[in-house]
């Protein structure tokens, strides 16, 4: 099916979607722009996950809550592993992850380990679509995940039990006062798992079961020193122990550490300016205990101050100076351990009703790979009330990582980061609650690293590739009667414009489907996954099968705060594979007790 008979297949779609609908109060977000405006009048590609729905679907983990995003594919290689996220078709280390406003990732593999975060201390996660290197700098390429931690007052716990002997235990509490609130959570959650590789021919195959141990503790706080300032602190902390199939005769795990802390002033001196300036520090290690150990440890520092001006009602500025330092250290020996990059960014919007633009150039300066420069343009224009067009382009780039330049053996000191051109034309539909938007997107990506061997298999990282992400996204939602339904299709080529090969895991089509309701006091729903077929290497030979996966949940809830739910999650036991070899878990159960207090 060509890409072109996709589009039409999709504008066509979006012509008829005029009962679609969104039964949901406004929503406020920050990632797009950097400053709090409606999700209704931002000028970029944004979905918004609210951990309250994620906690009433049952949701078991991020990964899952991610699968059903639009422009949002996942994969996780075996029972607690941090899980591979494509956005827009993009690699899985050009995506930007950040929580509470702080980035979180290893600077070894430029992931990050969000399988460490519980669902039940999630308020809302933001996904941007699209490069945002010009507002956050290096590795927004195809897009940007932002998780923000619960807040505010209340007491809730959750006791959660399911098949692979899996449990999940977590419990909160939160006050708030005059000008100042706290909250603490903590979350367990282990699961003897499955064996993760079912190749019996794989070297690494062994049929015991890969199962895991997560633990976190999260805790906000928020004090106001004057009606002008305002201090608030976020700490993050969480540790695993994930077993994994590495050789056949050892138990392989890896123990893993992650922590994110930070602290913000915020000064609001008038109703035109206000000022923030943040401090923070993340740390990201794994100790990979197996017959070929390994460990890697990752700490960001970062400081941000930020300034916001509004000018006029039509008319806002706002400008940013940062500084982030990287240190790492492996069993291994790197000849460098350490990248510090100092950034400059100025942005701003203008409304020239019915016409919004807004823009922002960015400058980043590493004593590693030398100075960037990115920039960002979108406007939109209002058709009537109901629809708009909008527009968007922008530049980007990824820095190499630390194994990639510094890996014994295996790196190249000399590599420059991968740098990309993003075009995107979106039209949108809206009418009270009601919502749907079809948007058209090409990413071109140059000097992508890859890994190429000589004659001699003398191997080593090379600036030699490019991509291309072409595609088209259709979503829409709508509530018929007392059901709310979701919906997003996903049509892409993305290309590997060096070889002309379909790039690996990532499928051409790919959506996501959700009906939730009441009946009779209970609220129940489905999610319907679905993925074409996918390519599970770079030259196209390892051809995956597609898949549709399709989970059901349903919550009663009994008195005093109390509640039950029930979610099955592969409800038909598909056998599938996102990952060559590697097993995806089969049907998955649960059973939830919660307790709230508002």
């Amino acid at each position: 099916m060509k890409l072109e008979f996709r589009f039409s297949v999709l504008a066509a779609a979006i012509a008829s979607s005029g009962a679609i609908a969104q039964n949901k109060t406004e929503l406020v977000v920050v990632t797009a722009s950097r400053t709090a405006e409606s999700m209704a009048e931002t000028l970029r590609d944004v979905s918004v996950i609210r951990g309250d729905d994620l906690v009433r679907a049952g949701v078991s983990d991020i990964a899952t809550a991610l699968q059903s995003v639009a422009g949002v594919e996942v994969l996780v290689q075996g029972p607690g592993a941090t899980p591979s996220i494509f956005v827009r078709g993009g690699n899985s280390n050009q995506v930007l992850v950040l929580i509470d406003g702080q980035r979180m990732g290893s600077s070894f593999s430029g992931q990050s380990a969000i399988q460490h975060i519980a669902v039940s201390q999630i308020d809302r996660i933001e996904v941007v679509r699209g490069p945002a290197a010009s507002l956050y700098g290096a590795d927004a390429v195809s897009g940007v995940i932002q998780i923000f931690t619960k807040r505010g007052s209340g007491i809730s716990a959750n006791v959660a039990a399911g098949n692979q002997r899996a449990s999940d235990v977590s419990a909160r509490a939160g006050f708030t006062g005059d000008g100042h609130s706290f909250s603490i959570s903590a979350n367990h959650r282990e699961s003897r798992g499955y064996s993760a590789i079912v190749n019996p021919s794989d070297f690494s195959f062994n049929p015991d079961r890969d199962g895991y141990r997560f633990s976190s503790v999260q805790a906000n706080a928020s004090v106001k020193l004057m009606p002008s300032l305002t201090l608030e602190g976020s700490v993050f902390a969480a540790r695993g122990n994930a077993q994994y199939d590495g050789d056949a005769s050892f138990d392989d795990r890896v123990k893993s550490d992650v922590r994110n802390a930070s602290a913000k002033f915020r000064f609001a001196p008038s109703a035109r300016w206000n000022s923030s300036l943040s401090i923070g520090q993340s740390a990201d290690q794994a100790s990979f205990i197996s017959s070929f150990p390994g460990e890697f440890k990752t700490t960001q520092e970062q400081l941000s101050w930020q300034n916001n001006v509004r000018v006029n009602r039509d008319v806002s500025l706002w400008n940013a100076l940062e500084w982030r330092g990287e240190k790492v250290a492996s069993l291994d020996g790197l000849d460098v351990t350490s990248r510090k990059t100092s950034s400059a960014v100025v942005g701003g919007d203008v409304n020239l009703s019915p016409m919004k633009i807004t823009a922002s150039v960015r400058l980043d300066d590493s004593r590693q790979y030398g100075s960037r420069n990115t920039g960002n343009v979108a406007a939109s224009y209002a058709l009537n009330g109901d629809w708009r067009v909008l527009m968007n382009a922008g530049t980007s780039f990824k820095a190499p990582t630390f194994n990639d330049l510094y890996y014994p053996g295996f790196a190249n000191p000399l590599l420059a980061p991968e740098r990309a051109k993003n075009v995107d034309m979106a039209l949108q539909w809206s009418r009270a609650a009601s919502t749907a938007k079809i948007v058209v997107y090409e990413n071109r990506v140059r000097d992508l690293i890859q890994f190429v061997c000589d004659a001699n298999f003398n191997c080593a990282p090379q600036n030699v590739s490019k991509a291309s992400l072409r595609g088209a996204t259709l979503s829409a939602a709508t509530r018929v009667a007392q059901w709310n339904v979701e919906a997003s299709l996903d049509a892409a080529d993305p290309k590997n414009l060096t070889t002309g090969k379909q790039l690996a895991r990532r499928a051409k089509l790919h959506g996501a489907l959700k009906v939730s309701g009441d009946v009779l006091g209970v609220t129940t729903g489905m999610e319907l996954v679905a993925s074409e077929h996918r390519f599970d290497n770079a030259s196209n030979t390892r051809r995956l099968a597609g898949y549709g996966v399709v989970n059901w949940f349903a919550r009663h809830e009994l008195a005093n705060g109390l509640s039950l739910g029930v979610r099955l999650e592969n409800a038909l036991d598909r056998d599938y594979q996102t990952s060559s070899g590697y097993a995806t878990g089969g049907r998955r159960g649960w059973i939830t007790l919660s307790y709230s207090q508002r």
